[in-house]
């Protein structure tokens, strides 16, 4: 059984959820189980990992050896930033 819960946020970010959830076919209230859910797997680690997120631009797919160097170039900046 779900309980309802208020949340107030800027209009701008109420525009984006609403025009996300439309392009997912969800509804807002789907939308942001789904993202909190994500958010709070990603925050409460099980272990001791870092939580990485990459957006892959989609002109790599279908690509390997683009998509390899995209990856590498991006493994060299996360491994800096954790030094």
């Amino acid at each position: 059984m779900s309980k309802v819960m208020s949340l107030s946020i800027e209009p701008e970010m109420q525009e984006t959820l609403k025009v996300s959830a439309k392009k997912m076919g969800w509804s807002v209230s789907e939308l942001i189980r789904r993202l909190v859910s994500k958010h709070l797997d990603l925050v409460v680690n099980n272990g001791d990992e870092i939580p990485v997120i990459l957006k892959i631009p989609t002109d790599l797919k279908g690509n390997e050896e683009k998509l390899l160097l995209w990856l590498s170039s991006k493994s060299q900046v996360i491994a800096k930033a954790l030094k």
